[in-house]
């Protein structure tokens, strides 16, 4: 048995008592945490279903749930409370109408002949012939009254002589109750939300809290908000490209804060810098996310949920990176946004165990790493196996056939690949499609060349390292070459001289000797 950080213990493998499989499971009866919130799932079993499961004191391999039916009990518990703030809004809107006035259907009987009613003297058996027969003759007349809510019950009553039975069609008692027992259930169980200035109407569940939170701070803050690319910055309003995090902080600073709402996309946690953080309704100097959270709840009145962790918190700097929840140094972004994973990677594959930050990227995982789908449209040219009958087709087409492709947005030109299009765009169209490097006097006509430049030439990420003498190398093609030294391989031969050599680039540079 394991225990994942802030997540509780994990047993692998183990018998999950929901749907009855073999994997990686955890404890019905533990206390784990899940988006600020500790659950146990014993419990909530017990809450939304009202089954009191059994046998949960034994052998720890008997008292599992999977992830997949955590994630199945997560939704069913939303779900309940969906339920329940839907109900509370229809009771209020009842309660409502309720309190303004009632409608009763009145029975009317007569108790005399309508010419002889006003007279009082007939005698008690004359009232009860006069009553027959007025029963036999006419109809009972219905008669709509408005009567207060306070006496909405049955009503008996005489009026102008005759005698009244009232019988409401709402009953507002009834609806008074349902409307107590809903607002017993919705009552908030913990202090900060019974804090809340008001009830919302309508269920919010942790990442829409998460959200307005994030809008909250990224507005009334100076924190930077920013996309990542490989080891490259974007500015998240206007996707300009930034290799220096000084330089990133202050363009973003020549955006409006208040666009973040409109920009930010919902299902992503979005990625700050908090290296400056203050008030921008004050002056106030914060350095802290959680002092200013306070600062800005306290002193300015704004409103936030009990919510942590709502983004992904970064301090960029020029050299190396550190981590803001544990401080271990990385060289590269990359790197650091990785280790993230061990702090809030709450989504985890029940297959491999792998963590994710969001529910999307497991999912991506899941159907690329799990369920791939079989090649089955091979191409009858060279045998290779396709993914579906559009990729086979679009293969013969640019490796068979050689038909271009890829056209181009300004006149009726295609070609067979977007180097060969972005070129005609220069040539032919005088687009200036340069992208200069920063930090050298080198310019490259593709976006994708200048990355794989700075990443090679200025960051040196070489991700790829010999086993044997610690060697590294940028491309994995480069560090199977390196190895063929190790083992003593010689497969590529010259034709003119029969020497051989471990590695293409050796050959190809031996080659050049026979052409002087």
């Amino acid at each position: 048995m394991s225990v994942n950080k802030n997540k509780g213990p994990v047993i692998n493998p183990a018998l999950c008592r929901c749907c009855h499989s073999i994997k990686k499971c955890r404890l019905l009866t533990a206390e784990y945490e899940f988006n600020g919130c500790k659950e146990v799932y014993a419990d909530m079993f017990m809450d939304i279903f009202g089954l009191l499961l059994p046998h949960l004191d034994g052998d720890s391999m008997d008292c599992c749930i999977c992830a997949t039916c955590v994630s199945r009990l997560r939704e069913a518990s939303e779900f309940r409370k969906q339920v329940l703030q839907s109900e509370q809004l229809f009771l209020d809107s009842r309660l409502k109408e309720n309190d303004k006035n009632v409608m009763l259907e009145i029975k009317i009987e007569p108790t005399c002949d309508l010419d002889t009613r006003d007279n009082s003297d007939h005698s008690a058996d004359h009232h009860d012939i006069s009553d027959s027969e007025t029963d036999t003759k006419k109809p009972h007349i219905k008669e709509p009254i408005a009567v207060n809510n306070s006496k909405v019950k049955s009503l008996k009553r005489t009026r102008n002589g005759h005698k009244v039975d009232g019988k409401q069609l709402c009953t507002a008692g009834k609806i008074q109750r349902l409307h107590n027992k809903m607002e017993k259930l919705l009552k908030p169980e913990t202090p900060a939300e019974k804090t809340q200035p008001e009830k919302l109407s309508v269920p919010i569940d942790q990442n829409r809290m998460a959200l307005i939170n994030t809008v909250i701070i990224v507005t009334y803050s100076y924190v930077c908000p920013f996309f990542n690319r490989i080891s490259f910055y974007y500015c998240f309003y206007c996707k300009d490209q930034f290799t220096s995090p000084v330089e990133l902080r202050e363009h973003t600073l020549s955006h409006d804060s208040k666009l973040f709402e409109n920009t930010i996309e919902h299902n992503k946690i979005p990625i700050v810098d908090i290296t400056r953080i203050d008030c921008r309704l004050c002056q106030e100097k914060i350095d802290d996310v959680d002092t200013f959270k306070k600062h800005i709840t306290s002193k300015h009145q704004k409103i936030l949920y009990p919510v942590t962790n709502e983004f992904l918190k970064f301090k960029l700097t020029a050299n190396n990176l550190t981590c803001t929840e544990c401080d271990a140094v990385f060289a590269f972004f990359d790197s650091l946004k990785k280790h993230m994973i061990e702090h809030f990677g709450t989504h985890t594959c029940d297959e491999c165990g792998a963590r994710f930050i969001e529910l999307s990227l497991l999912r991506s995982h899941i159907k690329k790493t799990h369920n791939k789908v079989d090649a089955n449209y091979p191409c009858e040219i060279c045998g290779k196996n396709l993914k579906s009958k559009y990729s086979m087709g679009l293969h013969v087409a640019t490796v068979h056939e050689k038909k271009p492709t890829i056209n181009c947005y300004k006149c009726d030109a295609a070609f067979l690949s977007y180097a060969l299009r972005n070129r005609h765009l220069i040539e032919v169209h005088g687009d200036k499609r340069t992208f200069p490097c920063k930090l050298c006097d080198k310019v490259y006509n593709r976006r994708k060349t200048l990355m794989e430049h700075h990443r090679r030439s200025h960051l040196k990420v070489f991700n790829h390292q010999c086993e044997l003498c610690a060697q590294t190398f940028y491309l994995p093609s480069s560090l199977q070459e390196h190895m063929a030294i190790h083992r003593g391989e010689r497969n590529f031969k010259c034709e003119q001289c029969d020497k051989s050599y471990p590695g293409l680039k050796s050959l190809q540079c031996h080659m050049r000797s026979h052409k002087r």
